[in-house]
């Protein structure tokens, strides 16, 4: 098997011009998700990647080096950046031959909704039910129901 730590499940359908992968020492588990075109699903060696019952809309980026959990139900928007790392500027040497990077887990728990061009950076959690606005970017926690927008990401109301 090309990818040995990847499982997507039969009920999983990806369109065209999607890039899914799993590099060695990686584990991606996909199950019951529509997959639109041009996304890129990527788990780095020791990244992990665990999506359940979602949408994924067209051109998303979904990247970790550490670990990124999508629970059921969410509806994931077009463009949408999900990156569980960032560069560590500190360690950056003059061939960028072995750039490191900081990362922490992203937790996006069941029935989230993430509209278009929305960012969510690394250590993030959302809590269920929330809603990010487009072209958010999030930084921090988001709690349950809460509808956040902005840049950066910022309370703008609870949802009934």
């Amino acid at each position: 098997m090309l990818y040995p730590g990847a499982k997507i499940d039969y009920k999983t359908t990806i369109e065209k011009n999607c890039a899914v992968v799993c590099v060695k020492g990686g584990k991606l588990e996909i199950s019951n998700c529509a997959i639109k075109e041009g996304t890129q699903i990527i788990a780095d060696a020791n990244g992990k990647i665990f999506i359940k019952d979602s949408f994924i809309g067209r051109n998303c980026v979904i990247a970790a080096k550490n670990m990124i959990n999508i629970k059921k139900g969410c509806l994931i928007a077009e463009m949408v950046v999900i990156r569980d790392q960032d560069h560590d500027f500190n360690s950056v040497n003059e061939n960028r031959k072995k750039d490191k990077f900081i990362t922490a887990p992203i937790c996006i728990e069941e029935d989230v909704w993430l509209a278009s061009k929305a960012t969510i950076l690394k250590g993030v959690t959302i809590g269920a039910g929330a809603v990010i606005a487009a072209s958010a970017v999030v930084k921090t926690n988001v709690p349950a129901k809460e509808l956040w927008g902005g840049l950066p990401a910022k309370f703008i109301k609870k949802i009934i």
